[in-house]
């Protein structure tokens, strides 16, 4: 069956924790110097980090929440998604009500600063889970209420499933999407993680394993669950941590026009809620890399456009 085209052009991203961690972890750069290069390379917005860019405890009050989002309007960028830590931390390693009181703090600092959504992480479990549904209980529940909380402001919570991560197997997913059942709960769909998980067959809880199919047929078992795309390669392998090990775009094994070609058709026509966000890790001169992967990102979506 055929279905409608994509016909907008997709707002691209671009995560300001790029020029927060690894190599820029002594002396991340300042947010507004963020902004102002990655405006200047020509992305829409930014999907911001924690500390020291845009924490609840950094802007305590609705007027510096206001002009944290002004600044980065007077650069001509939105802010496409908040990150964490929201919950304060993983479910597994946060008491319930912490995690909820975490919640409603990033919820609050979302509404002042008009921002729509918030990504959130499972972690990694402890090893004294007493067995793996015990830490499927555990996550339904506490994202079923943080869901209700950010529904109640109008903001989607946003999953980004890792392979170092609890319930991050592609059945896993699909399986604590639909226990929470909120439409404003969604999956953050990372292609370097969907690769690892899917075709390399890690995951968490252990045995990870391959899926038939790949890459698109997670997409394809996910469907309208995907909410963001995160654009990334890989070539499937892992860090010692577990975690994806990322490539610059187009040095992987992904497959982006098929990939996309599988969103679309498993999103009607639509991939996403229309953002790609690069998620750029580890890299000395961010601002060069970003660069590099805009021309690579203008080419995919113009590819995709034109199918």
């Amino acid at each position: 069956m055929a279905t409608a085209q994509q016909t907008t052009r997709p707002k691209m991203a671009v995560g300001t924790w790029a020029w927060v961690f690894g190599p820029y972890a002594k002396q991340p750069l300042p947010l507004p110097e963020v902004a102002r290069a990655v405006k200047e390379i020509g992305y829409d917005g930014v999907e911001l980090t924690g500390k020291p860019h845009a924490h609840p405890e950094d802007f305590p009050t609705p007027e510096s929440r206001r002009a944290l989002t002004r600044m980065l309007a007077g650069e001509g960028l939105e802010v496409a998604s908040l990150g964490g830590p929201v919950g304060g931390g993983s479910p597994f390693a946060v008491e319930r009500t912490a995690y909820l009181g975490s919640v409603k703090r990033y919820v609050e600092f979302c509404t002042d600063a008009g921002i729509t959504a918030l990504r959130v992480s499972s972690g990694r479990p402890p090893e004294s889970l007493p067995d793996p549904e015990a830490g499927f209980a555990r996550l339904i529940d506490y994202w079923s209420v943080s869901a209700g909380v950010a529904a109640g402001a109008g903001i989607r919570l946003l999953w980004e499933f890792e392979p170092n991560q609890f319930a991050s197997r592609p059945h896993d997913v699909r399986r604590v999407v639909d226990a929470i059942d909120r439409p404003n709960f969604q999956v953050m769909f990372d292609l370097s993680h969907a690769y690892v998980v899917s075709v390399a067959g890690k995951g968490l809880p252990e045995p990870g394993r391959p899926l038939k199919g790949g890459l698109a047929a997670f997409v394809h078992l996910l469907g309208r669950r995907i909410g963001r795309l995160h654009i990334a390669d890989t070539a499937g392998e892992t860090l010692p941590n577990g975690g994806s090990r990322r490539r610059r775009l187009g040095e992987g094994k992904i497959d982006f026009d098929a990939t996309l070609a599988a969103l679309r058709e498993a999103g009607g026509g639509q991939i996403g809620d229309g953002w790609w966000t690069l998620d750029l890790h580890g890299e000395a001169d961010a601002t060069a890399v970003a660069r590099e992967s805009k021309a690579f990102m203008d080419a995919l979506a113009a590819r995709v456009a034109g199918r």
